[in-house]
Formats: structure tokens, C-alpha cells, sequence
């Protein structure tokens, strides 16, 4: 008699219970070796191909009961049994073995109800699971089940009602597949596709979705702010200790980030050194303030790795939801103008978004393309201020400032494109511009003068920096003791260590090196000491309060009695007054450079100048 599905489903389970006598009288290992070598059953398609070839072998070559058994026993991936309709086991193969860990003799004649925790039991569980396939022919889930020592494994369950012919039901079949190591597998791939691999935290899609959860909340009055969050000084830590160091650091940021922030809100790190925090709990903008306060606060602490202490300090910029926009793409936009706008006040703090950012953020948009395009065309050029021997206001060298008039004629400010190429990452290209250009220029100067060329904080974080030197200096045939490079107190910081091998490096060239704006820096001192210096710059601020009793001129004679006791010379900037010169010669400054003693102008200028001023020797009388 055969016993089918009430559904007639490809996948029905049909079960045949036929007392015949066996036909073929095959023995049982025979029986065993013939089902493995045609069938392998080895998953859950393999079951299926099984029961179709026996409905086609019980139609056209009749094979009994006891083969058929074999074939469900041959199957290990799957715990296959029957049960009865009151879910008492009645049969038991290898598979239900390996599964659960219950021998046939100990499991057939109880209730499938041992294999579901205590709680499931208290609440029906496996009767509600066969009342399911009973009403509906089958019942199917995943989820967690327990073996005979009492572990869990998460299993994917089908339960078959099985009827007579005449629709009567006469019990169940069960198959259950332990899918645990497929489950961690698929768990571990969906938290990598939604976390950071260094940090753990959130990934920039997985933020973003969360965000999108969220903002549709916002209508029945819910708030919350987004906190755009950009490491200060992580680069150069990066570039000096290596990425090893680096990753370290990035994790420490991760763990005080997820420490700092409250429960219930979420961090993320958006990439490179990005990071951003979701706050919920409908917070306040005076609720953001603090929170962003807190994390500029954490995130600046030192952090030691390596037998090393790094600070690499923190900006932040907020938005507010509603207030400031009620998108998730506008919201994200308007806490990353916050954020240019904290690195441009100073960085090292936050910024509440306000709409006056978006001129700002179009007006730096139109600057950034301005910039890119004159790099390109070359709309750049240089003008020279000369620096003069203090006792006999001899003109003994230039500096080099790099000035830009855009296409429509207006001059733009130093003060305004060099932060902007520095944030760009164009700085070594327009660096390399301008110690090219100036050491062209100069190389047609009198063999006495010396040309002085900026360098910035990028440059001195460029190991290739020094080859660009030897380079430029070889290809305009100009000596490296006539290049004199300024470097300030805040570049070398950037990376002190890396900035002291370049410089030596330079040094041993035999290239001129000068700290510029020497006195207005914690670290001054210090770098006297550490660094391959040759000169010292004292800085305008000083020379503007000169006169007989100010706590200037004391400072001044403190500096060049400090450089003469290092060998350095000195050179006082912003000389506007007679004054200041009369001080300056009576302190022994070795150098003058001010509007006083000479503008900044192009070198077409001073050649033109030196010409006139031939027969009369060296170039005293300057324009003012």
C-alpha cells in the first residue's frame, strides 16, 4: 500500500510500507553499495532525486521495502524520520544520528518534543508544528534545536503530513538539516558587509542605512544630529611610524569613539580617517554641542602604541534633524560643511551647520576649480622681497613669495589658495613649481645672492622631497649654498621626526635652512637645538612693539643672543619703520627684510634695478 502527501507537490514525500517478500534477494551490504554508487546522496537535492527514481523504480522496476530503507539510511546530511501522528518517532537514519546524537534505540517510541528547549515546550511548540502540517500538509522554519548533550545547532525543519489513500493522516515525515556552520558563514558575511574590517564599527552603507531607517521618523517629531568627524593629523602619524601604527591608531579612535558616545546611538567610519556618530534620543542642538565637545575631547587625548605617544586631535561638524535638513543625503552634506568650517577656524573643535556654509562651500568650489586650472596653465608667478645686510643695507639675497591673478584679473590671496592646496594634495606639485621657477631665476642672479623658497608641511612629510632638490638644483645649474629653504615651527610639528631626516638630508647638500616666524611656537627653543638650522627668522610680531622698554626688544636680544650662542645668523621680518632698523642694528641682527628695505616684486623688476645700479655697485637705495 502506498501512502502520499495530501499535496502532490515535486517535493512530496511518498512512504511505502510493502510486506512482500524481497524480489531481487540481493544481501544488504550489496543493497547499501548499489544505493551509494547511484545515488551519493550528499543534499537536500540528492533526497529529491532519490524519492523520484523510486517512484519511477516502484511504476517500472519494482524494487521492496527494505532497499528503499536503505536508500533513506545511506543519507547523512539529513535527519530523516517518521513520526506518528501524535509525533512519536518511528524511524530513525544515519543522518538523525549524526544530527542529534541519539541512537535509534533511544529515541523511537518518544515524542519529537525532546528536540525543542523547555520554554518551546511550555508553550506548545511542537503540537502548534503538527497542528501546521496537518491543517496546511507542511510545516517548515528555521531554527534552533537541541541535540541529545543538550548544545544547539540552527537546523532548517520540513514536516510532511502523510495521508492514506482515502486522505486519511497516518503520520509525518520529518527532515532536518543542521545549517550551523552555513548560518555563521552568512551571519559573519552580513556583519562584514555592514562593519569596518579594522574597526568593528559601522561602514559608511551600513551608516547611510541606518540613517535612511531613520529619517522617515523625523515627521511624527522624532530628532536626531549627525556627527561628521575628520582625524586632524592622522597622516602624518601614518607616514612617519608606518601603517602598522596607523591601524593601531585607527582602532583606538574606533574603541573611544563607540566609549564616548551614548546608548543607542551608533559610530561609523565613513573610510581613511572619517568617522561619523548617529545620535538618537531626539537630542537637542545643545544635546549635539556636548556630545561633539566629547568626542573632540577623547579623540585629542594622546594615544601610546609602540612604545610611542601620538596625538592626532579631531574636528567635528554637526547637523541637526529636523533643523538643519530632514534627508539623509542632506544631512550628511550639511555636517561635512560644518566640518570645513571647524578645520578652517582652527581645527581641533566643532561646528554647528549654518546655512551661510553653502556660499562658503560654493565659493571654495569655484576656488578649487580657479586653482586646478592656473596649476595647470602655469597662471602662477613669483615676486621677490629682498633681505639686506642689517649693518650696510646691501641687498644679500631674496625670498621668494608666490603670487596668482586669476583670469579675471583679481589677485587672490596667499592666505586663502595655500591652506586650499594644502587640503587639495597639490602642494608638492606647486612647491616644485615654485623652487624650480625660483631657482631658474636665481641662477641668473650675482653669484652672492642667496634665494629663500617656502616649504610647506606636505613637502616635509614627502621622502621624495629631497630628490625633487637635488633635481631642481642640477637642472638649473644653481649651487646649494645659494638655496636657503623656510621651514616653520607648525610644518616640522606635523612630523618632527621625519622633518628633522629631510632637513639633514637637505643640509648635507649643502642647502641654507631657516625657521621661519621663529618665537610665536611652544617648541621654538627645542627646535634651535634638534634641528640642522642655519638661520632664524625672527617673526614680525616681535619687530612691530620695538622701542627702548618693550618686552619685544628683550625677546629680539634673547633670540640673537640664543643664535649667537648656536651659530645661527638672524634675519628680523616686517621692517617698516625707521625705528625698528635703528633697534635692529643695535641688537646685531645680521639680516632686514620689510616693506621699509624693499616690496616684494618681480624678478624682471630687480634685474632691470641691479642694471641701472651697476656703476654705483652693490643695490642699497630700494623702492618703497
Amino acid at each position: 500500500m502506498d501512502y502520499t502527501p495530501k499535496h502532490s507537490a515535486p517535493s512530496e514525500r511518498l512512504a511505502r510500507k510493502d510486506f512482500a517478500a524481497d524480489r531481487d534477494r540481493r544481501s544488504e551490504f550489496d543493497a547499501i553499495g548499489e544505493v551509494c554508487r547511484r545515488y551519493k546522496p550528499t543534499g537536500h537535492e540528492h533526497v529529491l532525486a532519490l524519492e523520484a527514481n523510486r517512484r519511477l523504480t516502484v511504476t517500472n522496476l519494482p524494487i521492496n521495502d527494505h532497499m528503499y530503507r536503505l536508500m533513506v539510511e545511506a543519507v547523512t546530511d539529513y535527519a530523516i524520520y517518521m513520526l506518528d501522528p501524535n509525533g512519536v518517532v518511528q524511524s530513525w537514519n544515519r543522518g538523525a544520528r549524526l544530527a542529534k546524537g541519539y541512537d535509534a534505540d533511544e529515541i523511537v517510541g518518544r515524542s519529537f518534543a525532546v528536540f525543542y528547549s523547555e520554554k518551546e515546550r511550555l508553550r506548545s511548540i511542537p503540537e502548534l508544528n503538527l497542528q501546521h502540517a496537518r491543517d496546511h500538509g507542511r510545516f517548515t522554519e528555521d531554527g534552533w534545536r537541541l541535540r541529545k548533550d543538550g548544545t544547539k545547532f540552527w537546523a532548517n525543519v520540513v514536516i510532511d503530513a502523510i495521508h492514506d489513500e482515502n486522505g486519511g493522516l497516518i503520520g509525518f515525515t520529518k527532515i532536518t538539516r543542521d545549517l550551523t556552520a552555513q548560518r555563521e558563514t552568512e551571519l559573519q558575511l552580513a556583519h562584514q558587509a555592514g562593519h569596518d574590517a579594522l574597526t568593528g564599527l559601522f561602514n559608511r552603507s551600513k551608516f547611510l542605512e541606518r540613517l535612511d531607517d531613520e529619517v522617515p521618523q523625523l515627521i511624527y517629531g522624532a530628532r536626531l544630529a549627525v556627527h561628521y568627524i575628520d582625524l586632524d593629523r592622522f597622516k602624518p602619524v601614518n607616514d612617519a611610524f608606518g601603517h602598522a601604527v596607523g591601524d593601531q591608531v585607527l582602532r583606538t579612535i574606533g574603541e573611544r569613539l563607540q566609549a564616548v558616545i551614548p546608548i543607542g546611538s551608533i559610530a561609523a567610519r565613513l573610510g581613511g580617517d572619517e568617522f561619523a556618530v548617529l545620535q538618537f534620543g531626539s537630542p537637542t542642538i545643545e544635546d549635539a554641542s556636548e556630545l561633539s565637545c566629547r568626542i573632540v575631547q577623547t579623540l585629542s587625548e594622546p594615544i601610546s602604541v609602540r612604545n610611542a605617544i601620538v596625538v592626532v586631535g579631531t574636528s567635528v561638524g554637526v547637523a541637526h534633524a529636523p533643523i538643519h535638513g530632514c534627508e539623509a543625503a542632506e544631512l550628511l552634506r550639511n555636517s561635512d560643511l560644518a566640518l570645513y568650517a571647524a578645520k578652517q577656524n582652527g581645527r581641533g573643535r566643532f561646528e554647528i551647520y549654518d546655512p551661510s556654509m553653502n556660499a562658503q562651500a560654493l565659493s571654495r568650489g569655484v576656488m578649487e576649480l580657479k586653482l586646478r586650472q592656473a596649476l595647470k596653465l602655469h597662471d602662477f608667478e613669483l615676486h621677490y622681497q629682498p633681505v639686506v645686510d642689517a649693518r650696510t643695507l646691501v641687498v644679500v639675497g631674496y625670498e621668494a613669495l608666490l603670487r596668482w591673478q586669476d583670469q579675471t584679473g583679481k589677485q587672490v590671496s596667499p592666505a586663502h589658495f595655500i591652506p586650499l592646496a594644502e587640503e587639495l594634495g597639490l602642494m608638492p606639485e606647486l612647491g616644485a613649481w615654485v623652487l624650480r621657477t625660483a631657482c631658474r631665476d636665481a641662477s641668473s642672479w650675482p653669484t652672492e645672492l642667496v634665494v629663500a623658497v617656502n616649504v610647506s608641511a606636505m613637502q616635509l612629510r614627502d621622502r621624495g622631497f629631497v630628490e625633487v632638490v637635488k633635481a631642481t638644483l642640477a637642472a638649473t645649474r644653481l649651487p646649494a649654498c645659494r638655496l636657503e629653504l623656510e621651514v616653520t615651527e607648525t610644518a616640522v610639528l606635523a612630523d618632527p621626526t621625519l622633518a628633522n631626516e629631510i632637513l639633514s638630508e637637505l643640509r648635507d647638500l649643502g642647502v641654507g635652512i631657516a625657521l621661519d616666524d621663529f618665537g610665536t611656537g611652544f617648541s621654538s627653543l627645542r627646535m634651535v637645538k634638534e634641528l640642522p638650522l642655519t638661520r632664524i627668522k625672527i617673526d614680525r610680531s616681535f619687530v612691530s612693539g620695538i622701542n627702548e622698554t618693550s618686552k619685544s626688544t628683550s625677546v629680539i636680544r634673547s633670540i640673537i643672543t640664543l643664535c649667537e650662542a648656536y651659530g645661527l645668523s638672524t634675519t628680523a621680518e616686517g621692517v617698516e619703520t625707521a625705528q625698528q632698523l635703528t633697534e635692529l642694528q643695535r641688537q646685531n641682527c645680521d639680516h632686514l627684510q620689510g616693506f621699509l628695505l624693499g616690496r616684494a616684486q618681480p624678478d624682471a623688476f630687480w634685474r632691470s634695478l641691479r642694471k641701472e645700479q651697476e656703476r654705483g655697485g652693490a643695490v642699497q637705495a630700494l623702492p618703497r
